[in-house]
């Protein structure tokens, strides 16, 4: 069969960039243009291809409903139930259904039962629309919240009043999402917003006061850098600005006394300056005024520290609970005993990928360890802004749903805590090629009478030895029945300093209920070993991910796991570039792989998206010697023509405004010109979504392709 007969043909360019020595080809870069009628016509090529591969694989409307089911219980993309945020005894949180499309924000008062307050399906019935960050005012009466459409991160702001759903305010246009900072007396609020298109005009902190004009809004802070953050202590009076150079770098933090509503300038004092060593801090303040901050400066895992107001130098911070070497430190939320008023702390570490909870005086001393439901993952720990003997935090592992807990310091239980359920709203547009809307009936809910009886699949921490010796752990989720070579999917993360914890994946649950093997593996990069593993795995040392990557599929084969045709590699954003790149180093080691919304041009990345932000992640080919290392990993630039490639399906939105979809399309023309290979390689492009969030049914399509693929190249039926 000819190339063309497998899919649409892409020209090559003479163009060759000089950098540094350096001839770097670049014959795709005509698809770095998603507008030319050339890219469009090939798209356009590129999905008939990919639908007609895709009418082929076994079972994949059986993968669709499998996956809807296990849907069903939740998941990190598909949440079922958020932890309450309180403001005076009014909780809010988020609730989905099995059947429902999108998370809907629920509202509950002392003496009212809930009710749903937003339902992005109301505001947009084609499912388009999505609910990003959220904020109640300190009373409780307001919300700001803010929706995105089609994938765009660039936000609406508004605001509605609680008691009867009325919009108040808005829209706000801050150009990207933005932390919001009310004001004491539910008034105004401080927000941050973007003077103008790019990252290069940096952040400024502006003042809104309910009801007025945006444009009028006073700047009362400006930065020339990309990342602003700003948080005002529950009774007001304190105000923390946090602002970074980047994704991964350290971080300037700043201390002011809280701005009133007539405010017209601030004037913060600067308390941790970070950017110099990488290192990070954050304030926390507690419901009585008092300050702490929770730092990884002279303390990779990190620790906690008492602040004094007066004095908030660095070297003046008081070491309240002192890093744990193998323990990161990973959250932290101050509540109140109600027998003396003294705060206490409550601390989430990660040991291993495992969650450990504590409660603490306010002087660090170690008062309680809680047990939590097993060896799994605690996040998204709150607690009432103005204090209180309870917490609620969300727990999950392999094997159980997330699921909402609370804690009691008073007698130290901790029990689930269910959510009432909303009933379904609207169905959203199914999945289509290139955006064409059609409606579809919402997925059906399994009725108990049919639900199966599940044997608990194996879940066994390993620990294999990477290229140059490092050990590295990683989760291997089996069958309960054996473990023999099996059909296997590997995935990693691997960046930024964040953690593979221990979370169920209705992905993952499909999978394995079918038969097959999933792997995680804590690969150089994350956060799993503090910031010291974090730098093992970023800059000029990122090919020591793509090692521990490398290292953890052969550890599965050696291991009799699997089997080198058996195996396939997935990822999305930066664990899909650990894939593509893993793929272009060692091809003839996988059966199959996914790549989604990836970046696989390591030397023009940073034009792109917010790419200026990950340059300490990755290093700039602006510099001759990280140009040399990237060069050596770039998955764009080692294709190599000829090459016996694996079956391979790349994914990625039309337009992400994070990840530019530029390095799918051109890593998908790179590997189907280059491939000896008989197996395909397809592209599989979207339309209508971006980067993070999307309706039920389109994860549903996204997942749906991306297991039946997979399967269909590992050899994996549906039982």
């Amino acid at each position: 069969m000819s190339t063309t007969a497998k899919w649409p043909a892409a020209h090559r360019d003479p163009v060759v960039d000089r950098l540094h020595g350096h001839e770097v080809p670049d014959p795709y870069r005509w698809l770095e243009d998603a507008d030319d009628p050339g890219c469009a016509a090939w798209l356009d090529g590129q999905a008939e291809a990919f639908a007609r591969h895709a009418r082929s694989w076994p079972d994949r409307d059986a993968w669709r409903a499998r996956l809807a089911e296990a849907a069903g219980r939740g998941g990190a993309a598909v949440p079922v139930a958020s932890p309450p945020v309180w403001r005076r005894g009014r909780r809010f949180f988020l609730r989905r259904a099995p059947d429902m499309q999108l998370p809907v924000l629920m509202t509950a008062g002392p003496d009212e039962p809930p009710r749903v307050l937003l339902d992005p399906l109301v505001l947009d019935g084609s499912g388009a629309t999505t609910l990003g960050l959220w904020r109640p005012s300190p009373g409780g009466g307001l919300l700001a919240y803010q929706v995105m459409r089609h994938g765009d991160e660039r936000p609406l702001l508004w605001v509605l009043d609680v008691a009867d759903g009325r919009l108040v305010d808005g829209p706000l246009e801050p150009g990207r999402v933005t932390p919001v900072a009310w004001l004491p007396g539910d008034g105004a609020f401080c927000y941050v917003d973007t003077p103008g298109p790019g990252l290069e005009r940096g952040r400024r902190l502006r003042l809104h006061r309910v009801g007025t004009d945006p444009d009028d809004d006073p700047v009362l802070f400006a930065t020339d850098l990309p990342q602003l953050s700003v948080t005002i202590a529950p009774a007001g009076g304190r105000l923390m600005l946090s602002a970074a150079p980047g994704a991964t770098s350290g971080n300037l933090l700043w201390l002011a006394d809280a701005p009133d509503e007539r405010a017209r300038e601030l004037r913060p004092v600067l308390v941790h300056d970070g950017t110099a060593d990488g290192t990070r801090a954050v304030l926390k303040f507690a419901p009585d005024g008092r300050i702490f901050a929770v730092t990884d400066r002279s303390a990779p895992f990190g620790r906690l520290c008492a602040v004094d107001p007066a004095d908030p130098r660095p070297e003046h911070w008081r070491t309240v609970i002192a890093e744990e070497p193998g323990a990161v430190l990973a959250d932290c939320a101050t509540l109140t005993d109600p027998a003396t008023g003294e705060p206490r702390l409550v601390t989430v570490h990660a040991r291993h990928g495992t969650s450990e909870l504590r409660v603490h005086a306010s002087d660090g001393t170690s008062l309680l360890d809680v047990p939590v439901p097993g060896h799994g993952s605690v996040t998204r720990l709150t607690a009432p802004p103005d204090g209180g003997p309870r917490a609620w935090f969300a727990y999950t592992d392999y094997t159980n749903p997330p699921a909402v807990h609370r804690l009691d310091v008073r007698d130290g239980s901790c029990v689930p805590e269910a959510p009432p359920v909303p009933e379904p709203r609207l169905p959203t547009p199914r999945d289509t090629a290139r955006g064409e809307t059609t409606r579809e009936a919402p997925a059906a809910r399994v009725p108990a009478a049919r639900a199966k009886v599940r044997a608990r699949p194996d879940v066994r921490r390993l620990t294999f030895a990477s290229a140059d010796g490092t050990p590295v752990a990683m989760h291997l989720i089996a069958p309960p029945d054996g473990h023999g070579p099996r059909p296997t999917l590997l995935t990693a993360y691997g960046g930024f300093g964040a953690s593979a914890r221990p979370a169920y994946s209705p992905a993952i649950a499909a999978w394995v209920e079918a038969g097959g093997n999933y792997a995680v593996a804590s690969v150089r990069g994350g956060g799993e070993g503090g910031t010291a593993w974090h730098a093992a795995g970023s800059g000029r040392n990122k090919p020591n991910a793509v090692d521990d990557f490398t290292a953890a599929a052969r550890a599965l084969i050696d291991g009799g796991h699997t089997a080198r045709d058996r195996l396939a590699i997935r990822g999305s954003s930066h664990s899909g570039f650990l894939v593509a790149a893993a793929v272009t180093r060692e091809p003839d080691l996988y059966a199959a792989a996914v790549v989604s919304s990836a970046v696989t041009d390591m030397v023009r990345y940073h034009r792109f998206g917010i790419g200026r932000l990950w340059t300490e992640e990755f290093g700039t080919a602006d510099d001759p010697e990280e140009l040399a290392v990237l060069l050596g990993y770039s998955p764009y630039h080692r294709v190599r023509p000829g090459t016996a490639y694996p079956s391979v399906l790349l994914t990625c939105p039309q337009i992400d405004p994070r990840v530019d979809s530029m390095h799918t399309r051109k890593m998908a023309a790179a590997l189907q010109h280059a491939t000896a290979s008989s197996r395909p390689v397809l592209l599989r492009c979207e339309s209508g979504v971006g980067h993070g969030e999307r309706s039920l049914s389109r994860w549903l399509g996204l997942q749906t392709d991306v297991l039946a693929f997979c399967a269909a190249h590992t050899g994996l039926r549906l039982r």
